[in-house]
């Protein structure tokens, strides 16, 4: 019954989702494993955190990534963020999951401020030949590469969305030869597609601050009563007053001598009598 119910809620979500990660490229140390889950969207940045062994949230669980070697973690990420589309038809044999959730573009830069040291990035335009996503994976030596192809402008009806998706699945395709090619390093490429979220219905909104009261202008803290000092003081010298009690007596106990100082001992110990 679980079961069935699982795969309701997958389906479910699958329908519904935000979009979709792609594995596009593994080393043999990982495993991503070819089941039903979704993604939550703000856990990407732990997944690839996980995948190349750093510290991770700790609401961060996802069963679709497996370490098989600790010790041969990929020495380069790339990430490939698509904007604009829900989902790439690409080959059967990638693996991919299903994202839920509007809070990508958080976790992608949290994912971006956590790799400082050694990152790149740059924008890909796919409709032009000024730089293609080969190359700015190849002209980067860094341990983190994002890439960021915003189509959500080129996508006007139909017959353009044909089209991008195609020049798309072209670049992706040339960058994953390019990958398979590389044998000098590890390389995890992964590719996020997902809507913009600033055209999503779901938008991050300001907190208002609350309202001020009109019985305490100047926000005060709140009054005591008269006997509260008192109180306060009996309290407190008390307590002071029992904790140097007890100080005493355990020091006394600790200093008492059983054969001397105690009357139990003196009442309970036999003398031996002597003959005159």
């Amino acid at each position: 019954m679980l079961k069935f119910l699982a795969i309701f809620v997958y389906c479910f979500l699958a329908v519904n989702a935000d979009g979709t990660f792609y594995v596009l490229n593994s080393p043999d140390s990982l495993t991503f494993q070819r089941i039903p889950a979704v993604l939550p969207s703000e856990q990407v940045c732990d997944v690839i955190n996980a995948a190349k062994g750093l510290d991770v949230s700790d609401t961060a669980d996802f069963p679709g990534l497996v370490i098989n070697d600790p010790f041969g973690l990929p020495q380069k990420a790339i990430i490939v963020d698509v904007i604009g589309l829900n989902d790439v038809p690409l080959s059967d044999d990638k693996v991919s999951y299903k994202l839920d959730g509007k809070s990508l573009c958080a976790s992608l830069e949290d994912l971006k401020l956590l790799s400082t040291d050694s990152q790149s990035s740059c924008d890909i335009k796919i409709s032009s030949s000024e730089q293609n996503l080969v190359d700015c994976v190849v002209k980067s030596n860094n341990e983190f590469v994002y890439a960021k192809i915003d189509v959500s402008d080129l996508v006007k009806d139909d017959a353009d969305k044909k089209n991008v998706i195609s020049l798309l699945v072209n670049e992706l395709d040339t960058l994953q030869k390019k990958v398979a090619s590389e044998t000098s390093q590890s390389l995890l490429v992964v590719v996020v597609v997902h809507e913009n979220e600033k055209d999503s219905s779901v938008s991050r909104k300001r907190r208002d601050a609350l309202p001020g009261s009109k019985t305490n202008t100047y926000n005060l803290a709140a009054y005591y009563d008269q006997n509260y000092p008192v109180i306060f003081n009996i309290i407190l010298w008390f307590m002071v007053a029992l904790g140097l009690s007890l100080l005493a007596v355990c020091y006394a106990i600790a200093d008492m001598d059983p054969g001397r100082d105690s009357i139990i001992y003196r009442m309970t110990s036999t003398r031996m009598k002597k003959d005159n």
